[in-house]
This record gives C-alpha cells, sequence and structure tokens, in this order.
C-alpha cells in the first residue's frame, strides 16, 4: 500500500502575550485611552511598560501554506 505524500507546510500561529502598561489617569477609561497603540513613553503620565506570559486562549493558527511541486498555495 502506498503512504500518501508528504508535503511542505507553513503555519502561522497568531499568539497573544499579556502586555501592561502603568499609566497616570484620572478614570479607568483614561487609562485604556493611554495604553496599547496610544501609550508614549515621552509622555509624563507613562509609568511603565511590560510582557508577561502567553495568553493561551487567544492562540490559534490564523493562516496555513501549503509548498507543493516548489509552488506555494493557500489552502
Amino acid at each position: 500500500m502506498n503512504e500518501p505524500k508528504e508535503k511542505t507546510y507553513k503555519v502561522l500561529w497568531g499568539m497573544c502575550f499579556a502586555t501592561y502598561y502603568e499609566v497616570k489617569a484620572s478614570s479607568e477609561e483614561e487609562a485604556i485611552e493611554r495604553s496599547g497603540y496610544n501609550y508614549d513613553s515621552s509622555e509624563e503620565w507613562a509609568i511603565d511598560t511590560w510582557e508577561d506570559d502567553l495568553v493561551a486562549e487567544n492562540c490559534h493558527y490564523a493562516e496555513i501554506t501549503c509548498e507543493e511541486d516548489g509552488e506555494l498555495q493557500n489552502d
């Protein structure tokens, strides 16, 4: 019996690490607004930022491609 021919697959996983932002703010809403992409270390309200462990429930594969006979194909 012939075994199936193996192909080369590239699997992209979206992984999320916990990123903490320590900021001065007058409310929770303002603290959220000053975090993430809006965090600016040059601002007086910006105290610190750091990454922690992987947030496993947010990990999943995002894309898979298959290379067959030298050609890259999206599955």
